[in-house]
Parts: C-alpha cells; structure tokens; sequence
C-alpha cells in the first residue's frame, strides 16, 4: 500500500510552494491542505516549532522545515540524486536560493514584526516607509546581483534546467522565487524585474509549461 502524505501550509505559494511541486513534478499524490489565516493562532501552539508548513507521512506525527521536505520528496520522486556530486550541485543552487530570501526578509518583517530589528512603536505609516526605502534599496542592487548569479547558473548548465537535462527540486526552488517577483504583490519591487534575464525568462517558460506545473496553477 502507498503512503498517504498530507502537506499543511496557508492558502499561498511560501514556504510550501515548492514542496508542492516537487510532489506534483514527482507524480506523487498528497493532500494539499491549506490552512485559514483566523485558525492558524489556535493551531501554532501545537506545531513542533510554531510555524507551517508541516508534512505528515501516513497519519503519524508531523515534520516540519520546507528544505527537509523538498529534500525527501524530491528523493521520493527522482527529482534529488543519490549520487553526492549531482546532490551537492542541487544543494549549491538552493543555498543561493535561501541567500537570496534572507536578503528580502528584512523587508516583509520590518511590516509584520518591526520590534525584531528595534523599531516596536512605529506607526503603519513608518513602517511602509522604512519599508518602501529597503525595497527601493534591494530592487536597484542586491535582487539584479543575485538574478545574474541564477542567470550565470543557467547559462553554465546549458539545458534550460539548473541541474542536469531534466527538472530537480532545485528548480523547484527558483520557480517559486520568480512567481514571487513577477506577482506585482511585492511593493516597490516591479513586476518586471527578471524580464532583462533571457535565460531565466526562457527557464521560467519552461517550468510553467510542464503539465504537472501548468495542471497545478490552472486550478
């Protein structure tokens, strides 16, 4: 009999967007359960480190951290390697990934928790706009350095993927990143701030092509 999983996380891409498709680029069926805003403060006590996304593999007890999902379901279904060498390749590239979140946190938390960076008794006013300034600051720099980087990545594979000839999870990883920025949802970073990046525009077009992916976000 196969396992059952069930992957918990909140009505949006986040943390979760990328677990979700490595299961659906592996062909593996989950129950994709999103959780309402409103009942996540009775449920964040429960959960191991008081954060979502959380996996559960046949009803038993839940694991949490996306990378360690992403990393067992991209095993479960092909889309992480066995052989160190290609595994360290994958692992390189979702690293960057991961530089490349903590460089634009600052920016989201500055609105949801500004007393983690001393600033507790600012108005909303305040907040956009130190918020409106680091965006402003990371859209002119630091968000086109690291897309050269991802650029230059692409360009040293060759295939159009990051990581050998076919999708990894590391693909999986970038794909999110880049819904992220061409969504419009992020303020004073514009829409079209990959679309300079040939490669990556060409690898965004690929990925959203693939049947699982294209099924997955016609719903």
């Amino acid at each position: 009999q196969m396992p059952t999983y069930k992957l918990t996380y909140f009505n949006i891409e986040g943390a979760a967007e990328k677990v979700r498709l490595a299961f659906k680029l592996g062909g593996i069926d989950f129950e994709d359960e999103r959780v309402d805003f409103a009942a996540w403060g009775e449920m964040k006590p429960k959960t191991p480190f008081g954060q979502l996304p959380l996996l559960s593999i046949d009803g038993k007890a839940p694991v949490a951290q996306s990378g360690a999902m992403l990393r067992y379901v991209g095993r479960l279904g092909g889309l992480y390697p066995q052989d160190p060498e290609k595994a360290l390749e994958i692992d390189e590239v979702i690293g960057l990934d991961e530089d490349f979140s903590r460089m634009v946190a600052p920016s989201f938390y500055i609105m949801r928790s500004p007393q983690m960076y001393g600033h507790g008794d600012l108005t909303e006013d305040e907040k956009k706009a130190i918020q409106a300034k680091m965006r402003t600051a990371i859209a002119a720099d630091e968000i086109p350095r690291f897309l050269g980087y991802f650029e230059a990545k692409l360009a040293k594979s060759g295939t159009g993927y990051f990581c050998g000839d076919k999708p990894t999870i590391a693909d999986c990883v970038v794909l999110v990143m880049l819904r992220t920025l061409k969504s419009g949802r992020l303020d004073h970073i514009p829409a079209t701030i990959t679309d300079s990046k040939p490669l990556l525009t060409a690898f965004y077009d690929r990925m959203m092509g693939l049947p699982a992916i294209a099924a997955h976000y016609k719903k």
